[in-house]
């Protein structure tokens, strides 16, 4: 019987073989078509298109021909999309013989299928628009271009540059960053953040008083991500982007689990057992003076009332390096099949969605920050204190891993910290076996249940 059962992968790529073949079908009827007749196509942008015929005669609208036609496809937010399409409409006008028609998915998954299939078969657009995980699904699939010449990567955000590659080649060009932690404080209650983490722990110890709900920081271990930075803050990582292997067994590891049981069980300013919504919430109600969240919660906190403040992590304790938080991104990649003038077209819009100018004005119509590892020398983001402040965080953090790969990472850390933080197992062993359960997380050899029951 089980042989006669197709498994979901092989239903997968069937499905994907044959929309490939359809696709191909439509793209010869098309092309046998053109020989025939001289439509006129209408643009997202309501510009018409008449095509030329075999002799590339033709009356075009203006009397002028076009260079290049070109198709972006995205899945963009409701702020990031109206932003997209005032950046086509201003360089369709600024170039002059260059169209760009768009399309959106609600979904990245829905675009990836999508166009997997119409590269596959010789077609699709010439140009995507989505985050770092497509890298993972799409370049396997050998459905897009290698970025050689197409970008100068030392002008982007190192941690956007690490998840940019897929062995060790670059594959997507970085646009936009977004979804990083970094320290917020209430600057009524601090004029000067701490720089260290020894400043961190003077500070609470003044401060601190558990019967009124009063702290000086209060740090979300409940979750991987915000462990995550002290590894990099000891000067490793968790992730060989080369070979995409897990690293959490190393000395940064080691380190940054001392430290934890050093400011819970030693020094004793911190209260474990706290969930991220009480922590969210006291620091909306002034009682707790700095905690370390997501940059995306910077207009809540405002909105609540909060003189914020923004800055990087303090350096971690018996260390000079500063935590770095894992950042991610939206990225442009363009068809294996794009060449010519749609190629030099979509290296020109390319460029020019990456200029300073573009850049700045996302920065202040949507909820993403720049790319452009020095745009902070630009006087409207240094004017600006919680977007040039939060860019400093950004300058420093390191790309996050693909989806499946982060899962198991916080999984891993997450199943062993509170062994470490009660004593019952040492740094050195808990790091051995995070790196364990990882990987065992990742073969599928074993649950996520089943690491806790270890």
């Amino acid at each position: 019987m089980s042989g006669n059962i197709i498994s979901s992968k092989d239903r997968r790529s069937l499905l994907l073989s044959i929309i490939s073949i359809i696709f191909a079908l439509l793209l010869l009827l098309s092309t046998v078509s053109c020989d025939l007749f001289n439509p006129v196509a209408e643009t997202e942008t309501g510009t018409e298109e008449e095509e030329t015929g075999a002799n590339g005669e033709g009356d075009q609208a203006g009397g002028e021909g076009l260079e290049a036609h070109i198709t972006l496809w995205d899945c963009l937010g409701p702020k990031e999309r109206l932003t997209l399409t005032e950046n086509v409409n201003s360089f369709i006008a600024e170039s002059g013989n260059i169209e760009i028609e768009t399309r959106h998915f609600r979904s990245q998954e829905e675009l990836e299928d999508q166009f997997e299939a119409a590269s596959l078969a010789g077609a699709g657009p010439e140009l995507l628009l989505l985050d770092f995980d497509g890298i993972q699904r799409l370049v396997p699939g050998s459905v897009v271009k290698e970025i050689i010449d197409e970008a100068d990567y030392s002008l982007f955000l190192d941690g956007l540059v690490e998840i940019s590659m897929y062995n060790s080649r670059n594959y997507m060009i970085p646009f936009r960053s977004f979804d990083f932690l970094t320290l917020f404080y209430n600057k009524d209650l601090i004029d000067e953040p701490p720089a260290s983490f020894e400043e961190v722990i003077e500070y609470c110890k003044e401060v601190n008083d558990p019967a009124s709900d009063t702290y000086g920081l209060l740090l979300n271990t409940g979750a991987a991500d915000w462990i995550i930075p002290f590894i990099g803050g000891y000067g490793d990582w968790i992730v060989d982007y080369g070979t995409n292997s897990l690293t959490l067994d190393n000395q940064a590891t080691v380190k940054t689990l001392e430290f934890l049981s050093y400011i819970y069980n030693e020094e004793k300013i911190l209260p474990f057992n706290i969930e991220y919504g009480e922590i969210n919430e006291l620091f909306k109600n002034g009682n707790v003076h700095m905690i370390i969240d997501n940059i995306q919660l910077v207009d809540e906190y405002s909105e609540a009332g909060i003189n914020t403040g923004i800055t990087r992590i303090p350096r971690v304790w018996q260390g000079d390096r500063y935590p770095t938080p894992i950042i991610s991104g939206l990225g442009f990649m363009i068809n294996v099949n794009c060449y010519g003038n749609e190629l030099a077209a979509v290296n020109d819009f390319i460029q020019y969605m990456i200029s300073e100018e573009v850049q700045i004005n996302w920065t202040s119509a949507t909820d993403t920050f720049p790319v452009l590892k020095n745009i902070d020398r630009n006087g409207i983001i240094i004017n600006n204190e919680i977007v040039y402040n939060a860019f400093q965080q950004a300058k420093i953090c390191r790309g996050k891993p693909d989806k499946e790969l982060i899962m198991v990472i916080r999984d891993a850390i997450r199943n062993n910290i509170e062994s470490v933080l009660s004593g019952g197992v040492l740094p050195e062993d808990a790091a051995l076996k995070i790196q364990e359960d990882a990987l065992r997380l990742r073969s599928g050899d074993i649950s996520i249940e089943e690491t806790v029951e270890e």
